[in-house]
């Protein structure tokens, strides 16, 4: 490849603006946002779901001698007399992968204790905060909570506050949760929050009271007819200091229908509280035609199931939502997005995930795909992921339907898993002997996308600052294939760190899930903690899974 001659001068400038960008102090709240390298990773892993950490490179033109003559308008040249130049480390010989789960495992949390026995344990809802998964569900006595770090042990904690054969040493709860839990950082009152849709009457005068409040942020489609009895359809909201203690907020929280499986978050980044609901991607009525009175389904017949979003500032209402995924072209015409299944990967909290539920009319079976989002805003199909998981065989308990349940989990032994709920018959059938079994879909050493060469490739990552200066990779290569890395300082056209040049490093070959990434004379990445790196990869025959910095 051919270099610049001015390439010294770029990085004297880059480490310049570098320094000073450090020296500045921290915008106020006021600002807007920074963008651009180097990206802060908030956890310790990075995984190729989508290109944005990594590099699209540049191009050059330059004349014989090796001299830009990039875009230079006082330069004229023949069609051939210029040569193309690729710099900034441009990608190649790689593409992005979507990896379906190895099999399904027996997952459920056995009885141990008196008031568990007589039972099995039930699962509603589980999360992550601060590596610690929480799970809430129901036993034998009433409603429960566990606690676990690999999703595999699960503690009781003794909470002290139902009291069962005369002690309260145990995990019951009070009250459960309806819908998935989220935590909210900014609130101690209100730490724990949920969403979820109901349905039924409700006076027209307190309709009628929630559309002029909010004249702006109601859906049409929250009312329908029933009997001759208006039933409105509603997103509702419940807060907890303590995830134990519920109460229901008085007012919906956003005034639309969107039918079952909404989950909420808050954004640290957004600073916002964020909701992905059920949908349909309806277009505006003819508005010359009015529409029959108490006629609710006049949307229906045409629209296909999606995902929409909506973003608050205040928990208790949120503005109205906005289609944000729909069926692609690339689906039957008959496909429909169902559910959303919002979460992230472990330990890469920016590495956000989603696992819809593709509904097929044609023969009432659902799909399993792979998203994936830097922002919450801009999603991606991974490669590979359009049809993560399918419908079992008829007769088997997934042999109707498959949702899939969040959270992405990882498990004791570092396999990736995900709750798997399979119906025994398609969705829509007569439902008086439907079953439902719930499984986990698991990628043994988390291994759920990657970034691939079939032959040879290289890349580089955008300039990050880890949460550690050592590097491991979990990768795979053929007997005949190899990774190097090298590293450099944080900045476009920056020196490569000493002693992390790829001729230094100690090539990767074979099956390892946590390859330490080692050269000759080093085995850290050369940094200080809190400094920018780029890391550099040369690959062939071999596919890299995720970074893990320590």
């Amino acid at each position: 490849m051919f270099e610049r001659q001015n390439r010294g001068l770029h990085v004297v400038l880059g480490l310049a603006f570098f320094v000073v960008v450090w020296a500045l102090p921290a915008p106020s709240t006021a600002e807007p946002a920074r963008v651009g390298e180097p990206y802060q990773l908030e956890g310790n892993r990075l995984v190729f779901t989508n290109w944005i950490y990594v590099r699209p490179g540049d191009v050059e033109w330059v004349d014989s001698e090796g001299n830009s003559v990039n875009a230079d308008e006082s330069v004229s040249m023949g069609p051939f007399e210029a040569v193309w130049a690729p710099v900034d480390h441009m990608p190649w010989g790689i593409q992005l992968k979507a990896h379906k789960p190895e099999g399904y495992r027996e997952w459920k949390i056995e009885p141990e204790y008196p008031w568990e026995a007589g039972g099995s344990i039930s699962i509603r809802t589980i999360l992550n905060e601060n590596g610690v998964y929480k799970a809430w569900g129901s036993c034998q006595a009433g409603n429960c909570y566990f606690e676990s770090e690999d999703c595999t042990n699960w503690r009781r904690p003794k909470l002290g506050l139902i009291e069962f054969e005369g002690s309260t040493a145990n995990n019951l709860i009070p009250h459960m949760p309806i819908g998935d839990v989220f935590v909210d950082p900014t609130s101690e009152d209100e730490r724990y929050k949920s969403i979820w849709v109901e349905g039924g009457e409700m006076p027209i005068e307190e309709l009628e009271a929630i559309k002029k409040k909010y004249p702006d942020d109601w859906g049409p489609r929250v009312l329908r007819w029933i009997d001759g009895k208006p039933h409105v359809t509603r997103v509702l909201g419940a807060v907890s200091p303590d995830g134990f203690h519920w109460k229901t907020l008085p007012e919906p929280v956003l005034m639309e229908h969107c039918d079952t499986h909404n989950i909420g978050y808050y954004d640290p980044k957004l600073k916002k509280y964020v909701a992905y609901v059920r949908t349909w991607n309806a277009l505006e009525r003819a508005p010359s035609l009015p529409v029959e009175e108490n006629r609710w389904d006049y949307w229906l017949p045409n629209a296909r199931r999606s995902i929409a979003r909506a973003e608050s500032d205040d928990f208790r209402h949120f503005p109205r939502s906005e289609l944000l995924l729909e069926a692609t072209p690339y689906l039957a015409p008959t496909d429909g997005l169902y559910t959303n299944c919002f979460t992230w990967i472990p330990g890469a909290p920016e590495h956000l995930m989603m696992f819809p539920a593709i509904r097929h009319l044609h023969d009432d079976t659902t799909t399993i795909a792979m998203l994936s989002s830097p922002n919450g805003k801009n999603w991606h199909w991974v490669p590979g992921g359009e049809k993560l998981i399918e419908t079992g065989p008829y007769g088997r308990w997934d042999g109707g339907c498959v949702w899939a349940i969040p959270p992405l989990m990882e498990l004791a032994d570092g396999s990736f898993a995900i709750r798997i709920s399979g119906h025994n018959f398609p969705h829509k059938y007569p439902r008086g002997q439907r079953e439902i079994g719930e499984k986990i879909a698991v990628w043994p050493h988390g291994r759920i996308a990657s970034i691939e060469a079939a032959e040879k490739g290289e890349f580089g990552t955008v300039a990050v600052v880890p949460k550690g200066t050592k590097l491991y990779l979990n990768a795979r290569t053929l007997r005949t294939g190899y990774i190097r890395v090298a590293a450099q300082y944080g900045v476009r056209y920056g020196d490569i760190i000493p002693g992390r040049e790829f001729e230094n490093a100690i090539p990767i070959v074979g099956d390892q899930p946590r390859a330490p990434v080692q050269w000759k004379d080093a085995d850290d990445l050369g940094i200080e903690l809190g400094e920018p790196v780029i890391l550099l990869f040369k690959m062939e025959q071999a596919e890299i899974f995720s970074l893990e910095f320590k």
